[in-house]
């Protein structure tokens, strides 16, 4: 007996993973309490890994959903293509659509010479998986499927919807993630009449964080989270959205208020212009900075304050909204929801430069710096800047517009960014800018009320 715990206690990485994974435990639990009485110096390491990995590969066991038919997963970058292996080896049917370049080629060809796309997972598990079809024309994939999941940036919307206008069927479910970037204002110019056919949901947050290691081929996922908040359009759908939500990603999910939640939720904008903005305190134009800081772990008092402060005029927009109009979205605080999604990690929830500096999935990132001069200075063409400012807080400004809530503090990190980054977005304090037409904010989109905003007008 105890020759098969030592067996047990000196056990490979990958044996104990594949045991975990295939539910062997109860045996090794029973041996294990044995071993606990008899030689706790030895358990009790074992278990902290055992229990861990263990964590790691239990999630809710989510019969499949009789609202799917058939999902398309939209994209070829690396949660799509992690998306080809997971949803159908879950179970779920899929076919895959990449209309960029040739990438539904590449994806093709590797996943025919192997078999299937491989996800490899932080424990060194693998999971195979591949869809029924994979097309760079929407029209062999798309019309037999009644859902569709777009992992994409909000940048690539338009393009998008356009090419998928004349293909997705009355009734479709039409889902993204993150839920960020005003997808429904792009989609009622893209679209037109035909949106009102279609149902909308975003998914918050991205269910992966997964890179490609072999396109086509394989991915590595670092975690497929294990809950989710979604926010539909028509809100009456919220329920079969959280359904479907939970069905693909074998997880919980819980309902929002509405798809306008969603885009104010406080994610990347709400974290890396106010961080960038106070690492380049004591930078000036023709200066050099001594240092590239880690952006996490190494976060100050200073930029979590000022976090904070951005986020609190984002809930207040929050909060004027549902004294206008009923609707509560019920906007968190960052640290808040970041510490729901990653609440299995165990971070320091004490205060946002707690969490930053704590939290495991947030370790050794460097900051949007590149070298220059014998130093370092700030990278304007970084999506930190390129992205997380037309599409995030320019958003969250042209909402506080809409509504009349004014927000110093957001102004502030505006105008700093815009300045160097050659835009114009905030002018005396209102997003009035020559360049508001290339973001997307609501006011880009003809979007000036607060019924639009709600999709009531």
């Amino acid at each position: 007996f105890f020759s098969a715990i030592f067996d047990l206690v000196t056990m490979s990485t990958e044996d104990l993973s594949y045991l975990v994974q295939h539910n062997v435990p109860q045996l090794i639990n029973d041996m294990i309490t044995g071993l606990v009485k008899d030689q706790p110096a030895a358990a009790l390491p074992y278990l902290h890994d055992w229990m861990a990995k263990k964590a790691m590969h239990e999630r809710p066991k989510v019969p499949i959903s009789p609202l799917i038919k058939k999902v398309c997963i939209v994209g070829g970058g690396n949660a799509a293509q992690a998306f080809a292996c997971i949803l159908p080896s879950f179970g779920i049917p899929c076919n895959m659509w990449c209309g960029f370049g040739d990438e539904a080629e590449r994806i093709r060809k590797g996943i025919n010479e192997q078999g299937g796309m491989k996800v490899h997972w932080s424990d060194d598990t693998i999971t195979m998986g591949k869809p029924d079809k994979i097309s760079k024309d929407p029209a062999e994939v798309v019309p037999e499927c009644n859902v569709l999941i777009m992992p994409l940036p909000s940048f690539a919307y338009p393009s998008v919807l356009k090419d998928l206008k004349d293909h997705v069927k009355p009734g479709t479910y039409v889902g993204i993630t993150p839920g960020q970037g005003g997808f429904d204002w792009v989609a009622r110019e893209v679209l037109g009449p035909k949106m009102k056919e279609l149902i909308f949901f975003a998914v918050m947050p991205m269910p992966l964080n997964c890179r490609i290691t072999d396109f086509g081929k394989q991915v590595h996922v670092q975690v497929l989270k294990k809950k989710y908040r979604v926010g539909a359009l028509p809100p009456t759908k919220t329920a079969e959205c959280c359904e479907i939500t939970a069905c693909m990603f074998q997880a919980s999910s819980e309902p929002l208020a509405h798809l306008l939640a969603a885009t104010m939720y406080p994610i990347n904008a709400i974290i890396h212009p106010q961080r960038v903005f106070r690492i380049c305190d004591k930078w000036r134009p023709g200066k050099t900075l001594p240092e590239n800081p880690l952006f996490y772990e190494a976060i100050d008092e200073a930029s979590a304050g000022l976090m904070d402060a951005v986020n609190l005029e984002l809930q207040m927009i929050g909060e004027t909204i549902k004294e206008q109009s009923g609707v509560d979205l019920k906007i968190p605080h960052i640290k808040d929801f970041l510490g729901w999604v990653y609440e299995d990690d165990k971070p320091d929830l004490t205060s946002t430069k707690t969490f930053f500096a704590t939290a495991p999935c947030y370790k050794g990132f460097r900051s949007p710096l590149k070298e220059e001069g014998g130093g370092w200075v700030p990278d304007f063409k970084n999506r930190y800047f390129t992205e997380d400012i037309p599409l995030g807080l320019c958003i969250y400004k042209g909402i506080a517009d809409i509504v009349g809530y004014d927000t110093p503090v957001m102004d502030m990190v505006m105008s700093w960014a815009q300045t160097h980054m050659g835009k114009e977005y905030v002018v005396k304090g209102k997003l009035v800018g020559k360049d508001v037409k290339e973001t997307n904010a609501p006011q880009r989109f003809g979007v000036t009320t607060l019924a639009q905003l709600l999709g009531k007008d």
